[in-house]
């Protein structure tokens, strides 16, 4: 049970309110408490920050409210127009672009944040052409300080670890290191 739920049963019971007479009053007030105090999360959680429907169904499932709560109220945040799955991922995928993660890596964690890059409209073309790709990749690579040693190696899984493809990365390493001799 979720610590403001709790805190609201007893705040009840403080108030003097007559208490459940039957184990299904009981129940009925459990529900009725869990999603009004799973409302004002909901609430809480997407006025900081977007969230996909499957993270703040985790989210919620981590503060302890049960699955059936969960999901009515996700249902209706996404029923509502707060949670769109689709507006997420591809706000994700621009602002991720942005930073210079390549079109793996954002695929990656879109999907470990429950949206297939499939249901983002214009994915991967309208937000990561191939030359796009080459010249953040390169860019990226450019700025790296080379040591001598090993930087063919050191430049490739750089730019592996950002989400660039490995023959993508090692022709921007090759690139870079054939610039700098």
């Amino acid at each position: 049970m979720p610590a403001a739920v709790g805190r609201r049963l007893l705040s009840i019971q403080e108030d003097g309110a007559r208490r459940p007479s039957s184990r299904a009053e009981l129940l009925h007030l459990l529900r009725e408490c869990s999603l009004s105090c799973g409302r004002n999360r909901v609430e809480s959680l997407l006025g900081r920050r977007d969230y996909s429907s499957a993270e703040l169904s985790e989210k919620l499932r981590t503060d302890g409210y049960p699955t059936s709560v969960v999901e009515e109220l996700v249902e209706r945040a996404v029923s509502c127009g707060l949670v769109d799955d689709a507006r997420f991922g591809a706000s994700f995928a621009r602002s991720k672009v942005a930073s210079g993660w390549g079109r793996l890596k954002i695929e990656r964690e879109l999907e470990r944040r429950g949206i297939s890059p499939d249901a983002i409209d214009g994915w991967p073309e309208e937000y990561v052409s191939s030359d796009a790709e080459r010249e953040r990749a390169l860019s990226l690579a450019r700025r790296r300080r080379l040591t001598g040693k090993n930087d063919y190696e050191k430049t490739v899984r750089f730019l592996c670890g950002r989400g660039f493809s490995l023959s993508l990365s090692a022709e921007v390493a090759r690139d870079v290191l054939s610039e700098d001799e």
